[in-house]
């Protein structure tokens, strides 16, 4: 008996014509296996027989399982993805991590201390996104990255992190020419109490955001950075800044629909290409939801008062680099290229501060006036 999955279910090693016809019957296109593959008949699950095109690598017929014969005859990974067959699959996938609680649900900030908000809103994507997958055999080379049991698309609570926390650092390098060298350092001491201490991520090619941001502030600047930190968490170390995580915690976005793009570069000589690149990306128009909640664990001591406007000065960051990220810089992979971008508009926004009444919210520029009204606001009381 055969354990292994791809050997139980191989089409690979068959003559070229039941190749054909065995990606054609998991592309959905033919109703029935070859006879001399009938064991394919058990594999009913959409999401399983996407896996099993993995094997047209070891064939001539990649293409062939990636795009089917064009695009007026979609077939392969594309015919499959485009099925409606498929996209039910997805939808039904992500009904159910919503009933098993894995899905996008911030808890109630008003069992947590004074100054605790969350942010829950659904976007829809303006242009598709793109991710890099960490499975190690799939019949394309740039795969989606996706949830790792129900294999439905996501963007992990990481990678919003990264997105978000990249986001927020742009924008105060971008500004820094409006700002002295102490209000940078300040600027940057709150940003990494949101996220947490900055060694261990890369940054523009640099070892980590401390190195990015000591360039891009000055010595001065990042001599007051260190100061405050050590101040801050009363640290003694002369040497080492204190470890600390950071007062934002994400939740993973599900997607319900899959599509591919084509890259086709063409040579100079000829103007023709040849050796066409398909990405898997998740569609324009595709809708997800983005949350995530934050907790202002930290030094003991401040007053009650203190404590809500620095977490509304906090949530002002966060929302203004909320908004960037989503309508400007973009999250995911290929965001150079403007991939990964979602459309100013809405649904069901909502953002609550623990003592406050929950507000809604329709455009991320509401979002961002509306708590820069409340900011404004306590600062003044």
């Amino acid at each position: 008996m055969k354990y292994e999955f791809h050997a139980l279910y191989d089409f690979a090693s068959a003559e070229s014509l039941v190749q054909q016809e065995a990606i054609a019957f998991l592309s959905g296109l033919i109703i029935r296996p070859p006879k001399e593959l009938s064991c394919f008949l058990e594999v009913t699950d959409h999401v399983t027989r996407a896996g099993l095109l993995a094997q047209a690598l070891a064939t001539p017929h990649k293409d062939l399982a990636r795009v089917g014969r064009g695009p007026k005859k979609p077939g392969g990974l594309l015919g499959l993805y485009r099925s409606e067959e498929y996209r039910r699959l997805l939808e039904s996938r992500v009904k159910t991590l919503s009933s098993l609680g894995l899905a996008t649900f911030p808890p109630n900030p008003a069992t947590f201390p004074p100054g605790s908000w969350t942010v829950q809103f659904t976007f829809t994507l303006q242009e598709p996104y793109f991710s890099r997958d960490d499975t190690d055999f799939y019949v394309l080379e740039n795969p989606v990255k996706k949830e790792w049991i129900f294999r439905v698309p996501y963007v992990a609570p990481t990678q919003w992190k990264g997105a978000l926390r990249a986001a927020m650092v742009r924008r105060l390098v971008d500004g820094k020419e409006n700002l002295s060298p102490s209000e940078f350092a300040r600027r940057r001491l709150r940003l990494s109490l949101l996220f947490g201490g900055e060694k261990g991520e890369e940054v523009d090619g640099l070892s980590s955001p401390a190195d990015y941001l000591d360039r891009a502030g000055g010595d001065e600047a990042a001599r007051l950075y260190r100061k405050m930190v050590k101040q801050y968490f009363h640290s003694m170390d002369d040497e080492d800044l204190p470890h600390h995580a950071g007062r934002l915690h994400f939740y993973p976005t599900y997607f319900d629909c899959l599509d591919l793009e084509v890259i086709n570069p063409h040579p100079r000589d000829t103007g023709a290409g040849e050796l066409p690149i398909y990405f898997e990306c998740v569609p324009a128009g595709a809708e997800g939801t983005f949350a995530l909640f934050y907790a202002p664990f930290g030094r003991s001591g401040n007053s009650e008062a203190e404590t809500r406007k620095e977490a509304l000065e906090d949530l002002q960051m966060v929302a203004e680099g909320i908004q960037f990220m989503m309508t400007g810089s973009g999250f995911g992979a290929r965001t150079s290229s403007g991939f990964g971008v979602a459309e100013e508009r809405i649904r069901e926004g909502i953002y609550q501060v623990k003592g406050r009444k929950p507000a809604e919210f329709s455009t991320l520029s509401e979002l961002v006036g509306d708590v820069k009204r409340q900011f404004e606001v306590e600062k003044n009381v």
